[in-house]
């Protein structure tokens, strides 16, 4: 019997040898609206220019596959292309999980409001270029990364305030990656893994009490209407672990050259405008949440102070997790490897001025050298 998998490839390489266009399915957990569905369409609009009108992408927000399901359904072929948050599969892809927990380290440098911009350059170089084991996580589950992207900075929202190690005592964080759960531990709280999309019913039933996550999510994911304080500096970090336009293998194989190669001219515009999207959405959502009568709050020094100690703490150790953990025996050569490109990405980034500057930047630097011909194979 011919697999769904199989079939599908087949009638892609039909219709690009007889030069039809091909409409190429995108899944996300986001729902409709929000700063990443707004960004895959402009994927699917620079996919449709580089590609001169062959390949068309057709996005289905929130309904096709949700973030849990959108792993194991790109392997499957249930789609072409989707957001693969890597932190809920920590089994599956421990080393693209590792360079994207070192996003600790932004809280620790000259980089303030460019965190995201600077980390998802980072992370495509680093992926694309140096790190064949990421790229062996993704094949093993079908994939070929294609692009990255990055959050904001990451802080608590809560149904009350927790600006202090008292009140942070006890309460149940949900977590999107284990060195937040790390430090829920270090801080006396109770980490808590939940998919982004059941975070507004968790919140609004009492299962949680605060979610970690980017600004923008407060009125991307409808926080707004559960949330009662938010504390954007603690603990910080960004979201990185993520293969936001990860394609089929079948689906990428069975494009020509010239098709991956606007593939990857669109995996650049995707990372360039949700990042871009994202540092100016966080301004916008914290504004919305006070007007909402959201109380925005900073932490006392004790939690501030026991934030810090943590995140010095856990640079010398996470090498030591992943290593005993996941079984990456070079992790410690790796989170070397990677402090330098994130440092030299934090330089380049300082001074883009706009979406279309990071988008060409991205192009330039990282993503115009992926050779079309053998990536992927």
């Amino acid at each position: 019997m011919i697999s769904r998998l199989t079939l599908a490839a087949g009638v892609l390489a039909l219709s690009a040898g007889a030069g039809a266009a091909q409409t190429l399915t995108y899944a996300t957990g986001f729902p409709p609206g929000s700063d990443a569905v707004l960004a895959a369409e402009t994927y699917a609009a620079a996919m449709e220019e580089h590609s001169g009108g062959a390949l068309s992408v057709k996005v289905f927000p929130m309904s096709l596959l949700s973030f849990a399901e959108t792993s194991s359904g790109l392997r499957d072929g249930i789609a072409d292309i989707g957001w693969v948050a890597t932190a809920y599969f920590p089994a599956e892809y421990p080393h693209i999980n590792l360079i994207a927990e070192l996003s600790l380290l932004t809280t620790m440098d000259d980089v303030e409001g460019r965190e995201g911009l600077a980390y998802a350059g980072a992370m495509a170089e680093y992926i694309f270029g140096a790190c064949a084991a990421c790229r062996a996580d993704f094949a093993a589950q079908n994939q070929v990364f294609t692009g990255a992207a990055s959050s904001t900075p990451y802080g608590l929202q809560c149904t009350g305030p927790v600006a202090s190690l008292d009140a942070l005592k006890g309460k149940r964080l949900r977590v999107a990656g284990s060195q937040w759960s790390r430090w829920a531990q270090a801080v006396g709280a109770t980490p808590v893994s939940l998919p982004l999309n059941e975070v507004y019913e968790g919140l609004s039933q009492g299962v949680i009490d605060c979610v970690i996550t980017s600004a923008p999510e407060i009125t991307n994911m409808g926080l707004i209407d559960v949330v009662k304080a938010v504390d954007m500096s603690t603990p910080g970090g960004v979201y990185a672990a993520n293969g936001p336009v990860n394609m089929n293998a079948a689906t990428w194989a069975a494009l020509s050259d010239e098709g991956r190669e606007a593939v990857l001219r669109a995996g650049a515009a995707f990372a360039a405008d949700v990042s871009w999207r994202y540092e100016e959405g966080a301004a916008r959502a914290l504004e919305a949440a006070r007007e909402k009568g959201v109380e925005v709050t900073a932490p006392d020094p004790a939690l501030s102070e026991a934030t810090a100690a943590f995140i010095a703490q856990d640079l010398d150790s996470i090498a030591t997790y992943y290593a005993e953990t996941h079984g990456i025996a070079d992790a410690g050569e790796i989170v070397a490897a990677f402090r330098p490109i994130l440092e030299k990405w934090i330089g380049l980034t300082r001074e883009v001025g706009s979406a279309a500057e990071l988008e060409q930047l991205y192009w330039d630097e990282v993503y115009s050298g992926v050779d079309a011909s053998t990536y992927g194979q």
